[in-house]
Order: structure tokens, then C-alpha cells, then sequence
């Protein structure tokens, strides 16, 4: 990692190297326009960035087929790749490059503040769930329901980080602990069933059966339970939080050599006040200490604990599980080959 770092200059080369090969007058315009096409790139352009990236980057420099792919499964490489490949794709002063999918001719750029991108996420989930669903209702908007993640540089150094909001961050600390807690309660693993593996169209049949020794109803009602009480405890801390002064919380950690980033935000006022051209600067304006954070998560769970504690003595009291509620059943067909992808480790997650 220090070594990587102590050759910033190099990565910075290779990516202007990189961005003169997409357009040889990317050097000769304006700032603005510099950042427009790194927002904007067609798949052509980026084609040619990331082939020069290989070319530059390698160490040492590769020449039999796939080198570029074989170098990129060493983790200084891939971090190599991905720093220079910031420089060639992020705007404003940290260089931000937002990992989510958006509209065609749609950039980061469409969107001033995070609060703008958000609304328009919202809107969007909105239309999407009600289009496949009849009888969708539709949330009120609060900050962040889903995560962002995009890299960024801090202190001229990757970083990838994630977004999200108070409520979204301690609802997901739950959800983890939760799902601990219930494995302790009703011990349970996955088994295969009958007809997994077994042959199918256009692959196999993907059938792991549940194995809780008789408990499958009761964890499964648990689990339903569980569900539906996180749901509701986001919307109870989303809006508990809303009224609060706009407040940032930033944490900075290292995982397996890559430097991670954590942004969480208790409000949609503290959303409008960040722009993504001057995020860091503007996160800065508005920080308040991470341990008060890791304060309402503590509290979150302890009510959480006691929640589960109740719903799994009511279960094994009061459930009947001869009492079967009406579910779709679904038959999951894998491509071949499809499990060993899921199973490989993604470095950009």
C-alpha cells in the first residue's frame, strides 16, 4: 500500500496519458470541459482509457493474452486500476464517481446536490414498484433509503466509500445482529432438496431447503416478523431524525488494503446541503463525531434485542404452524456456472 502510494505520480500519468488517447484536445479545453467528458464518456472512449490504463499500468508491463486481466487479480493492481481510472471519470474537487446505473444521457453532473440525486431515486423506485405492483403504496420520502457507493479521492488517495443515511445505516446494523440473534434462537442451516442440480432449461435447478429440526414455520414467522419491524423501525428513525440540525458523520478505515470511506447523513436537509462537486468540503461543514452514531445503534439494538426476545417467546407459545399463509412459489433456475461468479470475491464491492 505505501509502495502503491509512493507512485501516485505514475498513476497520475497514466491517466492523463489515458485521457489524451479518448481525446487527443482533452488537454487543450477548459475545466469544465475536461469534467464533462470525463462525466459523459462514451463506451468508445472508455474503451480506449482503459486499454492505455493496462498498458501503463502493468508491473511489469504484460504482453501474452489476458496479461491485462491476470495483472488485475493482484490487488495492487486492481487498486492501481482503479485509482487511475478515478482521474479519467470523477468530477468536482474530490474527483467523486458515483457506482450506481443511471439514465441514458444521464450524468452525475444532472444532479447538484445529494439530496437532488436522491429525490430523483425515489421518484424512480416509486414509478418502478408501482408499475410491477397494482397494489404498491407509496412511501413518503425520507434521506437514503438505499446505500450509494462511489470512490473518491481523500487526501489525493482512493477511497471507496459508502453513503447512506443515519436511519438506513442503523436499520442495516440491526438487520446483521438480527440475523445472528435469530440463528441463535432457532439454530438453522441450509440443506440441498430433492431436486438440486437436477437439469433444467438454459441450466439447473437451484433447490437449498431450509433445516431448522422441525422449526421451519416458527422461523420462518420469526423471520417475517423480523422483516417487518425493521421496515418500520426506518421509517420511526427516519422521521425522529428529520427535524434534527443537518449533520454529517464521516469514518475513514482500511479492509484488506483498500481504504474505505463511510458517509452517513440523519436528514434530507443535510442531503441538499452537500453538493457532489465540493462533497468533502461540504461534509466537512457539517461533521459531528462518528460516536454518536455508534450511540444510537447501541440503543437501537437494545430495544431491537428485547423486540426479538418477545417475538420468539410468542412464537413457540402462540403460533400455530399447521396454519400455512398463502406464498408464490417460485422455481430458481442457475446458469451453469452462474454460483461459481456469485461466489468470487468483487474487489469494488
Amino acid at each position: 500500500m505505501k509502495g502503491l502510494f509512493m507512485e501516485s505520480s505514475r498513476v497520475q500519468a497514466a491517466a492523463r496519458k489515458a485521457l489524451m488517447a479518448a481525446n487527443p484536445l482533452y488537454h487543450a479545453w477548459s475545466p469544465e470541459q475536461q469534467e464533462l467528458f470525463r462525466a459523459t464518456m462514451n463506451d468508445a472512449a472508455s474503451d480506449r482509457v482503459e486499454a492505455v490504463l493496462l498498458n501503463e499500468l502493468q508491473e511489469p508491463a504484460g504482453t501474452a493474452e489476458n496479461a491485462g486481466e491476470e495483472w488485475l487479480d493482484l490487488p495492487n493492481g486492481k487498486l492501481a486500476y482503479n485509482w487511475a481510472n478515478l482521474l479519467t471519470t470523477g468530477i468536482g474537487e474530490d474527483m467523486i464517481w458515483l457506482n450506481e446505473t443511471m439514465a441514458e444521457n444521464v450524468s452525475l453532473l444532472d444532479f447538484e446536490t445529494v439530496y437532488d440525486y436522491d429525490l430523483d431515486d425515489y421518484h424512480f423506485q416509486n414509478k418502478e414498484s408501482s408499475r410491477e405492483n397494482a397494489d404498491y403504496q407509496k412511501r413518503d420520502y425520507y434521506a437514503l433509503r438505499f446505500s450509494l457507493w462511489a470512490r473518491l479521492l481523500i487526501d489525493e488517495k482512493l477511497h471507496y466509500a459508502t453513503i447512506t443515511s443515519l436511519a438506513t445505516h442503523i436499520t442495516d446494523e440491526l438487520e446483521d445482529q438480527g440475523a445472528d440473534m435469530i440463528h441463535r434462537l432457532i439454530p438453522h442451516d441450509y440443506v440441498e432438496g430433492e431436486n438440486h442440480g437436477r437439469k433444467a432449461e438454459g441450466g439447473f435447478v437451484w433447490d437449498m431447503r431450509l433445516d431448522a429440526k422441525g422449526l421451519e414455520p416458527q422461523l420462518d414467522e420469526l423471520n417475517e416478523r423480523w422483516r417487518e419491524y425493521l421496515q418500520q423501525r426506518w421509517v420511526e428513525l427516519s422521521q425522529s431524525f428529520q427535524g434534527q440540525t443537518p449533520a454529517a458523520f464521516m469514518m475513514n478505515t482500511c479492509e484488506d488494503e483498500d481504504l474505505l470511506a463511510l458517509f452517513v447523513f440523519n436528514n434530507a436537509a443535510a442531503l441538499e446541503s452537500v453538493r457532489w462537486r465540493s462533497f468533502l468540503s461540504d461534509c466537512r461543514q457539517q461533521k459531528r463525531e462518528f460516536s454518536e452514531v455508534e450511540h444510537h445503534v447501541s440503543e437501537a439494538w437494545r430495544q431491537a434485542e428485547n423486540w426479538l426476545y418477545e417475538a420468539h417467546r410468542d412464537i413457540l407459545q402462540n403460533f400455530d404452524p399447521t396454519v400455512t399463509k398463502l406464498r408464490k412459489q417460485r422455481k430458481v433456475t442457475m446458469a451453469p456456472g452462474a454460483f461459481d461468479r456469485l461466489l468470487q470475491r468483487d474487489d469494488d464491492d
